[in-house]
């Protein structure tokens, strides 16, 4: 039997401490402890999510939630499927009335895709995945109304994988010429996939991310995790998550566990790209740990600002590509995050009622502003406020400064004690200089 990714999973206990960045919204789900085992924010409105129970994780849950209105009312219903025994993979939804989501049996695999068009009310099969033994649905995603993917385990020796533009009513087999081959034994994880954009990646149980820039059509493999001891994305005791900005700019979680019961996270390594996956650099951090137990990550799309959860209480960003996080709160359970742009983050929770919480809005924008240390003296900048050029007084030997905008978007970069921002719009930026120690220092810039 193909072992399932559970790593979101988290079973429901106390968490009532405040937080200044989310406020909570209600998921509707009639029954208490549903937890969210998963989301897609479509834009800043519209987002579907599916359950899983919180009190019991093997209880096998078909039930979604959505809002079209920025989670000021959701609705809840019934994935009504015709077999109650199936596993619900993931969800995707592109408006009020349309979403997709894929299934499938816990020991046979197989499963398929299926859609709604009117709200949740009825679903209908629109895919099967019918190679018995080989077959497993993993996940489907929509980039719009017309044009999605389904994933796949090898089958006949390629990669499962079908395209639609029709909205799913017809669907076509990528070639196995567009996609690498499978290594022996590998396959990918239900939900076990990252989409942005036109470009959507999956992981494997040989830890490989393979990405596609074109909704699927063609692939690569952008990440080769046996180079750095990530061998499977959903191992037992070295396991993985991802997260993509856009085509090129991407980061990977690499987690280590005990063999305790459940098991504990005891270490955290931390890779990026910034071309698509052709190079991947460790990177040295800060703010977060492996006691943190994170459990998601996800990029404000186009950004370099990041955002981490974990269910044993917390959640964390990041406003230059992962090197340093900054709390947001503390003993807060938050399951899976995702973000529409950096004043929209969503994060799941555990309801309580129908009419007391299980979702998390971001209620503050997530930007650079906030993070800035006003006692770091390791640099000192003038003139500030300026037209032109900023100079950088520092008794360290710098190796670059990079210029971030307040939504934490990457604008320039330079080498040199002098960074020329005559350039850019009037406004705040953040100014990010990194050392040949490995340290960095951060100062808020104004431009006149």
């Amino acid at each position: 039997m193909k072992r399932i990714l559970l790593s979101a999973f988290a079973l429901l206990t106390s968490s009532l401490a405040f937080s200044q960045y989310w406020g909570t919204q209600n998921t509707a789900f009639t029954t208490a402890s549903r937890g969210i085992s998963g989301m897609e924010v479509y834009d800043a409105n519209t987002v579907w999510a599916f359950a899983y129970d919180g009190a019991t994780s093997t209880n096998n849950v078909q039930e979604f939630t959505k809002t079209s209105n920025g989670g000021t009312t959701w609705t809840s219903g019934a994935i009504n499927i015709g077999d109650p025994s199936l596993t619900i993979t993931n969800i995707s939804g592109v408006n009020s009335t349309t979403a997709w989501v894929g299934a499938f049996d816990d020991t046979a695999g197989l499963g398929g895709v299926w859609k709604t068009t009117n709200g949740g009310t009825t679903w209908t099969l629109q895919k099967a995945l019918t190679t018995a033994n080989q077959s497993w649905t993993n996940f489907v995603h929509f980039f719009d109304a017309n044009n999605g993917i389904v994933g796949g385990d090898p089958e006949s020796g390629e990669f499962e994988l079908y395209t639609t533009s029709d909205g799913g009513t017809t669907w076509t087999r990528v070639s196995g010429a567009n996609v690498p081959n499978p290594l022996v034994g590998e396959y990918g994880y239900n939900s076990g996939y990252y989409a942005v954009g036109n470009n959507i990646f999956f992981y494997t149980g040989k830890g490989r991310i393979f990405k596609s820039t074109d909704k699927g059509l063609t692939w690569t493999v952008a990440f080769t995790g046996s180079t750095y001891g990530l061998t499977d994305f959903g191992g037992a005791t070295i396991g993985g998550d991802m997260a993509w900005s856009d085509a090129n700019k991407g980061i990977v979680f690499k987690k280590t566990y005990n063999t305790a019961t459940p098991p504990v996270q005891t270490g955290l390594a931390i890779y990026g790209t910034t071309d698509g996956g052709t190079t991947w650099n460790s990177i040295t951090f800060t703010g977060i740990t492996a006691a943190n137990s994170i459990n998601d990550v996800t990029y404000v799309p186009g950004t370099s600002i990041l955002v981490a959860t974990s269910s044993a209480g917390g959640s964390w960003k990041s406003v230059d590509n992962g090197v340093t996080w900054a709390s947001l709160d503390t003993g807060v359970q938050h399951l899976n995050v995702r973000c529409s742009d950096s004043n929209n983050c969503y994060s799941g929770g555990f309801n309580t009622s129908s009419t007391v919480g299980g979702m998390f809005k971001s209620t503050q924008n997530l930007g650079v502003s906030d993070v800035i240390n006003k006692k770091d003296k390791t640099l000192s900048i003038y003139p500030n406020p300026t037209k032109r050029e900023v100079n950088i007084k520092t008794d360290k030997k710098i190796k670059s400064s990079s210029i971030f905008d307040i939504t934490g978007k990457f604008v320039l970069t330079s080498t040199s004690e002098k960074v020329d921002i005559s350039s850019l719009p009037t406004g705040s930026y953040l100014l990010k200089t990194e050392f040949t120690d490995g340290t960095s220092s951060s100062e808020k810039v104004i431009k006149e």
